[in-house]
């Protein structure tokens, strides 16, 4: 997904883990200290009700200026913003894959002649709200 091509991106930008938490709490909350607090509606669009319960408790902060320019100090302003639209909190606001290989910051690769674009939404039935062991998560994707 979009998410994953963003925090792959960040991680190239810097050289390691952009949100490397000691828990999904604490995972969660380095997510928001760079991204900022996700409105109402972005909470709405969480489909995982566990989830949406550890957001709705993590405590506002005030947001840093430019957390982006801090973490990222050596990126250009076309990845920040390419990379700024691949981690919108909510999906529905996250930039697609064909959107995103048209984006200045990579578009001098992007041949639309040799890209395949899927046209129906792919949907991964993964209950998000039961804990698995990534061979179990593993086993679900490739069934």
């Amino acid at each position: 997904d979009m998410w994953s091509v963003g925090c792959i991106l960040g991680e190239l930008l810097v050289g390691r883990s952009i949100f490397p938490g000691t828990s999904t709490m604490n995972q969660i909350e380095r997510i928001i200290d760079v991204i900022g607090f996700p409105s109402n509606e972005d909470i709405r669009s969480v489909q995982s009700s566990f989830a949406k319960t550890m957001i709705e408790g993590i405590p506002k902060k005030k947001n840093s200026p430019n957390p982006w320019k801090s973490m990222f100090p050596t990126a250009s302003a076309d990845a920040l913003d390419l990379l700024k639209k691949l981690l919108s909190f909510n999906p529905e606001k996250r930039i697609s894959a064909s959107a995103a290989l048209a984006h200045p910051y990579v578009s001098e690769f992007h041949d639309e002649t040799e890209e395949k674009s899927c046209q129906i939404p792919l949907k991964l039935d993964v209950d998000d709200n039961k804990r698995l062991s990534a061979a179990d998560y593993r086993e679900l994707l490739y069934e």
